[in-house]
C-alpha cells in the first residue's frame, strides 16, 4: 500500500476559533468525525453524530471520507456526499463544523521561458520590477461603475467557451493574455507572474512569456511596477494605475523617465494561502480607467471560472479511473476465491469480505489427483494493495504446491522462505494449511500463528484445535510442527480469520475465540437438512448482527467444511 498522503485538518467551530488535527496512519489509515470523546477527530456538538464520517486511506495512499450514517450527512465543498476522494483544499462541512483538507508541503511552482527575462537562482524565470515611487493605486470598487460595450462582452463570452474547451493549463493562459492585446481591447502587453506572499517584496516569477498588442514598440521590455504589485498582493482584487492623471479617479503611477505614457492593471487569477497568480497588463495612458480594469477583471475572473471547471472535470475522471482500478483489483482478488467447490464426501462454503476494496486474506480449497484436499487460510499483516499482491503470489504458490502434492512439512517451509525474502520489515503472515483425506477422515493441520481451527460435533459443540508453537511465515526460518486430528461423518470444520475474533460491537467489545465458538454451534446445520452454504450464511448474518453499526477494521474471511 503506498504511503498516505501527509497534511491536517483545519478544524473551525462555530465560534470561528481554528484548531489543526495531524492526518495519521497510526489507527490503519482510519480517523472517526464526531461527538464521541473517544473518536480520533472529536466535533463537541450534540447536532453532530457520534460517529458522523470516517477518514480513510486507499490503496494509493489517498484519504476518502465517508459518511456513516449520520443524521443530517456530510458535505464536501457544499454537496452531500455519502463516499467521497479528498483534495487539496477541499471543505467539508459537518454541522456547524468547517473542515479544510490541507497537504503539507505542497506548492506548486511553475516556470516558463519568456522575452527579455532574466533567470533567478533558483532556475525560475525572475522578472524585472521597477522600484520607481508611484501614488496609491486604486481598485475597482473606488470607481464609478463602468460601461462595457457590446462587442467586449462578446468577447468575454466567447473567451469563456474558448477556455472550457481547451484542457491544457498553459494555452488557456495564453488565450487569456492574447484578448488583453488584441485591438479592440487595446493592451500593448499582456503576462501572467506568480507572487510569494511568503516574501517581503513582490517578485514576480513569470508563468507565461508576455504577449504584445500592435503598438508594441520593437526592443521594448515589458514595465512592471513594484508598487501596482505591492497594490495587487495587498488587496487581492484588481487594482489600476497610470503615470497620466484621469479626472482624479485613478492615481498616478510614476514611471522612469524613459518610459512613455501608460496605465498598467493587475488582476489575481489564482490565490493560495501562500502565493498569489496574476493577470499584469500595460495600455496606453489614455486607457488607464475603470472600464478597462473591469474588462481585465471580467476576462480574469472568466479565466478563473474555466479554471475550476478544469479542476473539477480532471478531479471527477480521476475519481472516476480509481475507482475503476479499486474495482478491478477487487475483482481480479474475488477471482483468486473459488466460486465452484464440487468435492465427493464434503460440503464446503467459503466467506470472503474485504474491509476496503482489496484485502490480506486468502483462502481456497483444492484436490489433487490421489484424491487428498488441500485447504489454506491465510492473513497478511496488512491491508490494501501490498497485503493483495502477497495474497496473489501465496495463491499461486498453493496451486503449485497442491499440483505437486507436496507433503504438508514443505509446504510451510515454501511459504515461510518465500515470505522471508518478499515481505517488508516487521511484517508477516498468518495461516493454517491443512492435508485432509477423504478415505480415512485424517487430517494434517500447521497453524502459523493463526486463530485455531475448530470442529463442531454432531452433537452440536464445538471445539478448537489450538494455536500451537509455530510463528507466522516470514518471520523466522524454523521447522514448523504439525498436528494430526480426524473429521468423523458429520463434522464440521470452521477456518476464520483474526477479522471475526477481533469484530467490535458499538461498544468496541470483541467477539473473541469464544464467540466464534458460539457462533458455529448455532449456525451448525445438524440434521436439519440445512445446506453449509446456508450455515455460511447465517454464520454471516451473526457477525453483522453482533458489529452493527460499528466499524469494520479488518477483513472478515473464513471457511465450513463438513464430512458428509
Amino acid at each position: 500500500m503506498a504511503e498516505a498522503t501527509q497534511g491536517y485538518l483545519e478544524i473551525t467551530d462555530e465560534a470561528g476559533q481554528k484548531r489543526q488535527v495531524p492526518l495519521t496512519t497510526g489507527s490503519g489509515g482510519r480517523m472517526i468525525l464526531g461527538r464521541s470523546p473517544d473518536v480520533q477527530v472529536p466535533l463537541p456538538s450534540q447536532t453532530v453524530s457520534r460517529q458522523h464520517a470516517e477518514l480513510f486511506t486507499d490503496p494509493f495512499g489517498r484519504w476518502w471520507i465517508k459518511d456513516l450514517g449520520s443524521r443530517n450527512g456530510t458535505l464536501v465543498n457544499g454537496r452531500k456526499v455519502e463516499e467521497h476522494l479528498l483534495n487539496p483544499n477541499d471543505s467539508i462541512a459537518i454541522e456547524q463544523f468547517v473542515v479544510v483538507y490541507r497537504v503539507t508541503g505542497q506548492q506548486a511552482v511553475r516556470s516558463r521561458s519568456g522575452v527579455g527575462l532574466r533567470s533567478g537562482g533558483s532556475g525560475a524565470t525572475i522578472l524585472s520590477v521597477s522600484d520607481a515611487p508611484m501614488g496609491k493605486v486604486t481598485r475597482l470598487d473606488q470607481l464609478e461603475s463602468p460601461k462595457i460595450d457590446a462587442i467586449h462582452l462578446k468577447q468575454l463570452t466567447q473567451l469563456s467557451s474558448q477556455l472550457l474547451a481547451t484542457e491544457p493549463d498553459d494555452d488557456r493562459l495564453n488565450l487569456l493574455c492574447g484578448l488583453m492585446v488584441d485591438k479592440t481591447f487595446h493592451g500593448t502587453s499582456a503576462m501572467a507572474f506568480r507572487l510569494d506572499k511568503r516574501l517581503a517584496e513582490p517578485q514576480p516569477e513569470m508563468l507565461c512569456a508576455p504577449h504584445s498588442g500592435t503598438n508594441w514598440r520593437k526592443g521594448e521590455e515589458p514595465y512592471i511596477s513594484r508598487t501596482l504589485l505591492r497594490g495587487v498582493r495587498q488587496n487581492e482584487a484588481p487594482v489600476v494605475a497610470s503615470n497620466v492623471a484621469s479626472g482624479g479617479q485613478v492615481m498616478a503611477l510614476s514611471l522612469a523617465g524613459n518610459v512613455r505614457e501608460m496605465a498598467a492593471v493587475a488582476c489575481p487569477i489564482g490565490n493560495t494561502p501562500e502565493v498569489l497568480d496574476v493577470l499584469y497588463v500595460t495600455f496606453p495612458a489614455e486607457y488607464g480607467t475603470g472600464e478597462w480594469l473591469a474588462l481585465a477583471a471580467l476576462a480574469a475572473e472568466q479565466y478563473q471560472q474555466a479554471n475550476v471547471a478544469w479542476v473539477a472535470r480532471r478531479k471527477a475522471q480521476e475519481q472516476a479511473i480509481l475507482e475503476k482500478e479499486l474495482h478491478r483489483a477487487s475483482q481480479i482478488q474475488g477471482g483468486l476465491i473459488p466460486k465452484k467447490i464440487n468435492i465427493p464426501g464434503l460440503e464446503v462454503a467459503l466467506g470472503f469480505e474485504p474491509c476496503k476494496w482489496v484485502g490480506g486474506d486468502y483462502v481456497d480449497i483444492r484436490q489433487t489427483e490421489d484424491g487428498r484436499i488441500y485447504m489454506i487460510i491465510c492473513d497478511v499483516c496488512g491491508k490494501g494493495m501490498q497485503a493483495a499482491i502477497v495474497t496473489a503470489s501465496l495463491h499461486c504458490m498453493f496451486h503449485l504446491s497442491v499440483t505437486a502434492s507436496v507433503p504438508l512439512a514443505n509446504l510451510m517451509e515454501r511459504f515461510n522462505g518465500y515470505l522471508e525474502t518478499a515481505l517488508p520489515d516487521e511484517s508477516f503472515v498468518t495461516a493454517i494449511c491443512v492435508i485432509y483425506d477423504p478415505k480415512t477422515g485424517r487430517l494434517e493441520l500447521s497453524n502459523a500463528g493463526h486463530p485455531p481451527a475448530m470442529i463442531v460435533s454432531p452433537d452440536g459443540k464445538a471445539r478448537d484445535l489450538g494455536s500451537g508453537n509455530n510463528p507466522p511465515l516470514g518471520y523466522i526460518p524454523v521447522p514448523f510442527d504439525m498436528e494430526t486430528h480426524e473429521l468423523k461423518p458429520g463434522d464440521m470444520l470452521g477456518l476464520f480469520t483474526d477479522g471475526l475474533t477481533e469484530s467490535a460491537n458499538e461498544q468496541d467489545a470483541m467477539l473473541g475465540i469464544a464467540g466464534v465458538a458460539n457462533m458455529l454451534e448455532r449456525v451448525y446445520p445438524g440434521t436439519t437438512g440445512k445446506s453449509i452454504a446456508a450455515a455460511a450464511t447465517d454464520l454471516t448474518n451473526l457477525l453483522n448482527q453482533y458489529e452493527g453499526k460499528a466499524l469494520r477494521a479488518d477483513d472478515r474471511t473464513f471457511m465450513l467444511v463438513r464430512r458428509t
